[in-house]
């Protein structure tokens, strides 16, 4: 089944099995590796992605279900200044993800500063909820967010 679709502000056309997870096509034949499955359940949040600009586990999703969508993975938001913004801010509280988690953890944060400039600890909860590491502790993480709400605020007041 062929289908089109934007992938990192790009146009893709390939063709794809109807059993094909999306998880699947992005790292092993468009060689996306920042996505992993994790517990193929979507739960874990390993294999995240900004599925029309919603957070989704591409473990759940059919590789076909993309046609006609707009698909952003960690790397593709890590050519942006919104990405520097959650880095820094991950930096500074000591909090940086290891590779297992940090597409989720890069993507959810990134989808919670989208619709909350200043999050709220119930949003902060929610949001690191959903990306399941060992990796740092919850209050690093949530003072990481901060920091990068507190980054990305400032730039956007410069107007970069």
């Amino acid at each position: 089944m062929n289908i089109i679709f934007t992938l990192n502000h790009e146009p893709i056309e390939i063709d794809v099995d109807p059993a094909e997870l999306l998880v699947d096509l992005l790292r092993l034949r468009l060689g996306l590796r920042g996505a992993r499955p994790g517990c193929l359940r979507g739960q874990c949040g390993s294999c995240s992605v900004l599925f029309n600009g919603a957070l989704a586990a591409g473990c759940l999703i059919p590789a076909f279900r993309a046609y006609g969508a707009t698909i952003l993975t960690i790397e593709g938001l890590m050519d942006t200044p919104d990405y520097q913004d959650i880095e820094k801010g991950f930096i500074r509280a000591n909090a940086r993800p290891c590779r297992f988690c940090a597409a989720g953890k890069y993507l959810s944060v990134h989808a919670l500063l989208e619709s909350h400039a200043d999050p709220t600890d119930e949003s902060l909860q929610d949001t690191l909820s959903g990306v399941w590491c060992r990796c740092t502790t919850h209050q690093r993480l949530a003072r990481g967010v901060r920091y990068a709400a507190d980054f990305r605020r400032r730039r956007v007041q410069r107007g970069r």
